[in-house]
């Protein structure tokens, strides 16, 4: 929807490793503070968040120029160079739909309801914001509180992504992302009063329902594209396609049901919400886009493995796959796993690799496996989690 002319690029001398976290860090705290300030309507945060794109742009241009001098021409260097240009569009696609996102809340056309109440049909998760009383290092709240700082604003300055030992000041404001009931909790522990709100609409409900799961598929076939690029795993690639399709359909049913809503609702909140899902829709595309890129190479550099693998780590969180040992419900594990800011992407039974949402009300048996994420501060728990339950 909206452009801006590309900045020039300068080859910087850093690791293909750091670049790849780089881009992934910034991507995925773009989308979840995009969708966050879209509807509580910071505006000033909007504009911050365009900086997030410029960053991912230059980054995948060093990703692409890093590839090139790398492998020269050689084989394996142009197989390389495949990968870099199908994953750099796919990222600079999710890039330029987050800015679209930002863009279509700064020319005025958000819907006309608040995040609250978007909270209230959220179940996986959520961006919290507090204001900061004391001193406190960002690894001391993120061991006590499974929860992500996407961003620290201290005096006027704009910290994205803050390292563990990032000391944060007091009276700075801070943005959390984590599972609903872990935000609402350290909100409530930060003294913040923050209540869920209705919809006085009723017939809005089942399409912010939809888009809420809309937004948590998107990122759930970025995580899972990773994935698959860390294990080159075909099989995986193609449950990504069906879950895909599954978005699709829900896709589909929101348009129809705010079709039926034409007349009822405001024309800020119909086109809002519309532009809302066809770029969520992007996202969801993009990420489906850098699974197909193992299919479409017949070579794929062994050391990607390794580097993709960092891109989990760099937000520190952990990825593992595990063998269930006895008959689990799966809904049910899921709940313990959220305690320590952990979730299941997908699952493998006898009839092959679902993904969770297709998947959440399975009863697994011994030799079945599961796609965990968690967060690395709480590897112990999640280990003990592990041992007992399954």
């Amino acid at each position: 929807m909206f452009q801006i002319k590309p900045s020039m690029v300068k080859y910087k001398p850093v690791g293909v490793k750091t670049i790849l976290e780089d881009i992934w860090k910034y991507a995925s705290t773009a989308i979840d503070l995009a969708f966050y300030t879209y509807f509580a309507k910071e505006k000033e945060l909007a504009t911050r968040i365009l900086e997030l794109d410029k960053h991912i742009t230059e980054n995948i241009a060093q990703f692409i120029l890093h590839n090139s001098m790398a492998y020269g021409r050689t084989r394996k260097g142009a197989y390389a160079n495949l990968l870099a240009f199908y994953y750099g569009s796919a990222m600079d696609g999710i890039s330029d739909s987050v800015k679209d996102i930002v863009y279509t809340l700064l020319v005025g056309y958000a819907p006309r309801l608040s995040y609250n109440q978007v909270l209230l049909y959220a179940e996986g998760e959520v961006v919290g914001r507090f204001n900061n009383l004391e001193d406190f290092k960002v690894v001391d709240l993120t061991d006590e509180y499974p929860v992500d700082i996407l961003l620290v604003v201290e005096r006027g300055n704009y910290v994205f992504n803050p390292g563990l030992d990032y000391t944060v000041k007091k009276n700075s404001t801070v943005y959390v992302r984590g599972f609903k009931e872990v935000v609402l909790r350290l909100l409530e522990d930060k003294g913040v009063e923050y209540e869920v709100e209705d919809i006085e609409a009723p017939k809005l409900e089942q399409v912010i329902k939809n888009l809420v799961d809309i937004k948590d598929c998107s990122i759930l076939i970025l995580d899972l594209a990773h994935y698959v690029l860390m294990e080159q795993n075909k099989e995986l690639m193609d449950e990504v396609e069906d879950l895909e399709v599954h978005m699709d359909w829900i896709h589909m049913e929101t348009l129809n049901k705010l079709n039926e809503l034409i007349g009822e609702v405001d024309s800020g909140t119909f086109m809002g919400l519309i532009s809302m899902i066809k770029e969520l829709e992007d996202i969801a595309d993009a990420g489906a886009s850098i699974s197909r890129i193992l299919g479409l190479q017949e070579e794929f550099p062994e050391e990607y493995k390794e580097l993709f693998k960092h891109v989990f780590e760099s937000t520190a969180e952990r990825i593992k796959t595990i063998t269930i040992n006895k008959p689990i419900v799966l809904s049910n594990f899921e709940h313990f796993l959220r305690k320590y800011g952990g979730h299941v992407l997908a699952v493998k039974t006898s009839d092959g690799w679902i993904a969770y949402p297709l998947a959440r009300n399975l009863s697994l048996n011994p030799g079945d496996k599961l796609i965990l994420v968690y967060q690395e501060e709480f590897k112990d728990e999640v280990e003990k989690l592990i041992r007992e339950k399954t």
